[in-house]
Order: C-alpha cells, then structure tokens, then sequence
C-alpha cells in the first residue's frame, strides 16, 4: 500500500487578501486527504464514533516554501507515520507541478470516548501501511515567559465541529487576526493543543514576539490553556 494522494484545486473561497490560500485552508486539505484515506479504509469519523473511539489532535507543525493561489492543482500525499506509546503519527505534503511547497507532520492521540482513557497504540489497529516520518522537527516550544494579552476571540458557529468545539484548522484563521499579514504569508506554524474551546467561550489571546517569531498563547474563560503557537512570517512573492 503505498501513501495516499489526493488531487484538488485551491478553491477561490480559501484565499485571503493577499490572494493566497489561507493557512486554515491548506490544514483543511491536508486533513481531508487523511480522512477520505481512514475512510476507505473503514476507520471513518462515524466509525470510529460507532467503535467509541476518536482522534484528537494533539499537535501540528506545518512549513510551506511558496504560496498557493486559486485554481492551482495541488497533490496532498498523506501516510501515517511509525508510531509508538499513546502518539499516532502522521504525515502531508502538498505538491504544486509536481513541486513540495508544504510539509507537516502532525500527533495524534486515540481517545476511548465513553471512559476518556487514552489507547496505546499497539492496541489499536489502523489497518494501513506505516511509513518513517518526514526530517520535520516537531520538538517541545519554549513559549516566552512575558505574552503581553492582544484581545479575544469567541467561538462561535462558524468554527464549531460536530463535538461542539473549536474545529482545529480554524486556529490558524484565529492567530491570522493578530498577525501583520498585509503582503506576508505564514512560512512555518506549530500548534500544541492543550484544551478544547467549548462553543461560546470567550478565548482570551497573549501574543509575544522574539526575533521574528511570533508566539501565541490561548487561554479559555475557566482558566485552562487552550492553545500555544509558534509562527514565522515571510514575504508573499
């Protein structure tokens, strides 16, 4: 069995201002190659929710080298990744004429849903064919000690998944907000998800930014961390 590909188009709908696809956008097809692969393979959203089971996403890191504008076709390649402890590892490219202009590497953690419990992942059966991870560190951030708060963001219906939380691809819209984006685009982003924002809770937003890095810190209204972000900018050419 050999990685899953996946052929689309930028939609018009997922460009920004700057007339680049969005970096939510680009989480969305990554993510939607590796759901239609689970899904063909019988380990679909509503089947794992049959089986009690379901994937959280515990983090991500995503570097992109060009941008993508509408209507370019794009190659998303997705494969799960060696794995071992309570940590599913998976793995994307995106390729624009047949070149890589993306790369991520995500974790994943396999929650029984009716005990919470997590489930190793010896235990677990996925059913398809492993791979070595991409050469694309996914180490532990070292987040500022001074965040400085830069505003809040609710969650509200437009970000909400079937869980009634705050669907992950729709943090990096979230941090977008509070990032100097007028003729840049994000070259690189990890997100660490600690908690998961209910609907209707008020987020409150630190920011902190170090050399040209820009850290963001997400904390829900019962006090819990939400999120931490580390992101890099560059130009859009």
């Amino acid at each position: 069995m050999t990685p899953f590909k996946n052929q689309l188009q930028v939609d018009i709908h997922d460009v920004d201002f700057n007339g680049i696809a969005k970096t939510s956008a680009l989480m969305r097809y990554i993510q939607s190659a590796a759901q239609l692969q689970l899904a063909e393979n019988g380990k679909s959203y509503d089947n794992l929710k049959n089986e009690h089971r379901a994937f959280i996403l515990s983090k991500i890191k995503m570097e992109f080298t060009d941008a993508l504008r509408a209507y370019e076709p794009i190659t998303v390649t997705t494969f799960p990744c060696d794995s071992k402890g309570y940590s599913f590892l998976r793995c994307y490219t995106i390729e624009k004429f047949d070149e890589t202009v993306g790369r991520a590497v995500s974790v994943w953690a396999l929650v029984d849903t009716d005990t919470h419990s997590l489930i190793r992942v010896n235990d677990f059966d996925l059913g398809l064919t492993t791979y070595s991870p991409l050469d694309l560190s996914i180490d532990r951030m070292v987040m500022p000690s001074i965040m400085e708060t830069v505003g809040h963001y609710t969650v509200e219906y437009g970000i909400i998944d079937q869980n009634r939380h705050m669907n992950n691809t729709a943090y990096p819209d979230m941090y977008s907000n509070f990032l100097p984006l007028d003729g840049k685009r994000i070259e690189s982003i990890t997100i660490s998800f600690k908690n998961e924002a209910p609907a209707k809770d008020k987020l409150t937003v630190e920011r902190a930014i170090v050399d040209d890095t820009y850290y963001f810190r997400t904390i829900r209204t019962d006090g819990k961390i939400n999120t931490e972000a580390e992101i890099r900018l560059t130009d859009v050419k």
